[in-house]
């Protein structure tokens, strides 16, 4: 019987790196080269983001172990949604101590 099997952080962290790496050559593609908007930049970089990120450690888990598969694209992935939540707390946090200094400072 063999155990379950477990993320692997250093897989993880290297399609994170390569995610954010990918997300931000998108964007400036999408923004300054082709000319779209700033909402179709975004989508286009969440989607070139995601895929990245899901597409690295999926290749690396299988050149690893193919049971990690799963686990590490999940936590790959979720790492990504928690840096997005954890980055438009902080721009709400900023937008609030900013009005507060306007409306009183």
């Amino acid at each position: 019987m063999s155990a379950p099997p477990t993320p692997t952080l250093p897989i993880i962290l290297f399609s994170v790196f390569a995610g954010l790496g990918s997300g931000v050559l998108a964007f400036y593609l999408c923004f300054e080269t082709f000319g779209l908007g700033s909402g179709w930049s975004v989508g286009l970089t969440s989607l070139a983001l995601m895929g990245v990120v899901s597409a690295t450690a999926a290749l690396l888990s299988r050149l690893h172990d193919e049971r990690t598969v799963g686990v590490n694209v999940g936590f790959g992935c979720g790492l990504m949604v928690l840096i997005a939540l954890f980055a438009g707390f902080c721009l709400l946090m900023g937008l609030f101590a900013g009005t507060l200094a306007l409306t009183f400072g």
